[in-house]
């Protein structure tokens, strides 16, 4: 008589929500002449995941709760400082999950924030927008919780308070706890 093997079900490991943080560094593009603004920097992270076969899709906002700085400096003195502050994100991201503890994605977004430009002579603020691009894998330890290491590249267009475009890159190691 015939044996009927019935298939295991596909389990969607990666369906469902998380919430996180991660500590990152970013560094923008010289801007307004010489200053840079950059360092190490927290993050909250929430989002929602769905998965089907191997493919991975979310859903995400993040938000920076520090600043990127550098001093402004003219003929060797420090006359002011630059921030770069308040930096929100939405993105989606599409990964491949190559087992139930593993996947890798790219992700695709909205990033906005302030730079801000102060000193003794100026007082300048700008809101600054644009899209964010990145890469990332994320491991699962266990049921509930999984870390990711994460490159992340915004490109904030010309920002009329330094007459320039201005860009920021960011390297993230974070912890999810999934639910």
């Amino acid at each position: 008589e015939p044996v009927l093997v019935t298939p295991a079900p596909i389990i969607a490991a990666w369906t469902g929500g998380y919430v996180g943080a991660n500590l990152n560094y970013g560094k923008t593009n010289t801007i307004a002449g010489a200053t840079r603004p950059d360092g190490a920097n927290g993050a909250l992270r929430a989002g929602y995941d769905w998965q089907r076969g191997n493919g991975v899709f979310g859903l995400g906002a993040e938000y920076n709760f520090t600043k990127y700085k550098d001093d402004i400096t003219e003929a060797g003195d420090v006359v002011g400082e630059s921030r770069l502050k308040d930096l929100g994100m939405v993105f989606v991201r599409a990964g491949y999950a190559f087992n139930d503890q593993t996947m890798a994605y790219g992700l695709l977004g909205y990033s906005h924030g302030k730079l801000e430009l102060s000193g003794d002579d100026i007082a300048l603020s700008e809101t600054v927008k644009g899209p964010t691009v990145g890469i990332g894998a994320e491991h699962r330890f266990n049921e509930n919780w999984s870390g990711y290491a994460e490159y992340a590249h915004t490109r904030f267009g010309t920002v009329d308070i330094v007459d320039q475009k201005v860009k920021l890159d960011q390297v993230k190691l974070g912890v999810n706890f999934r639910f």
